[in-house]
């Protein structure tokens, strides 16, 4: 839904982690989907502004874990996600990052093993479970927009099917024929499983939307977990679940779909 930027400074301000979502989901009445959304862009913005200081400490906080310190102990004390802090430490002792936590369950048995295990659970947006839950989310929502599209007679191609021809930039769904919505003509249709604050909008509209805009015409982006009242570019519809059923149990499923465990 629209959120004025009132209530999503108070939301973003409440937000520390996943144990205040489903309180301010009750406090602020949003969807939990919308609540986890925002705490991820929270956390991502965190991410990026202490990055390279924390990285730029490998050494000491290497130094601290060989003296007994876990390292989510670690990750918590320098204020990031666990699994970044997995990958630090990995390099610092100068063991390939990517083969070890794909091969988990292949490496010997020990305190490295067992605190990365650890490390990985305890984190809900950068371990390898949270980006497949967030591409799940995303596979929902577009699966929601086709059988809408299949409902209402619009023939389509879905961004698989435009590759395939060769094209480059490609929205989720490129329709055959332009519809109207609200009484706008729309050629193209952008399914984001995200909650739409400017920093994301924008970063889209540079990625995508513009190129979708000057190659295919004004088109709907949907951001699924709502977005704030804001947010517009050229005349683009932009949509929430709300335009949709809600009572329809994929929406509902999406809306609470809970990427933390």
């Amino acid at each position: 839904m629209r959120m004025d930027i009132e209530t999503y400074n108070k939301i973003y301000e409440s937000l520390e982690s996943v144990d205040d979502v489903k309180k301010l989901s009750r406090r602020f009445s949003q969807p939990i989907g919308t609540l986890h959304s925002i705490l991820n862009q929270k956390t991502v913005t965190k991410v990026k502004r202490n990055f390279s200081r924390v990285k730029n400490k490998s050494p000491r906080n290497l130094r601290q874990w060989k003296k007994g310190k876990s390292i989510v102990e670690i990750a918590k004390k320098n204020d990031i996600p666990a699994t970044l802090m997995v990958s630090m430490l990995l390099k610092e002792m100068g063991i390939p990052k990517k083969g070890f936590i794909r091969n988990l369950e292949e490496q010997p048995e020990g305190r490295l093993k067992k605190e990365v295990i650890a490390a990985l659970d305890s984190d809900f947006f950068f371990s390898p479970k949270a980006h497949d839950m967030h591409a799940e989310k995303g596979e929902m929502g577009e699966a929601i927009l086709a059988e809408w599209l299949d409902e209402c007679g619009i023939s389509y191609r879905s961004e698989d099917d435009l590759r395939e021809e060769g094209f480059l930039k490609t929205p989720d769904f490129l329709l055959d024929e332009e519809i109207e919505i609200d009484g706008v003509a729309i050629s193209w249709i952008e399914s984001k499983a995200l909650f739409g604050d400017e920093k994301e909008h924008e970063y889209y509209i540079k990625k995508q939307f513009r190129d979708y805009e000057e190659n295919y015409g004004t088109g709907m982006i949907v951001y699924w977990y709502g977005f704030i009242d804001t947010v517009s570019y050229n005349g683009n519809l932009i949509k929430d679940y709300r335009f949709f059923d809600k009572d329809r149990d994929t929406v509902e499923e999406l809306l609470n779909f809970k990427t933390y465990w």
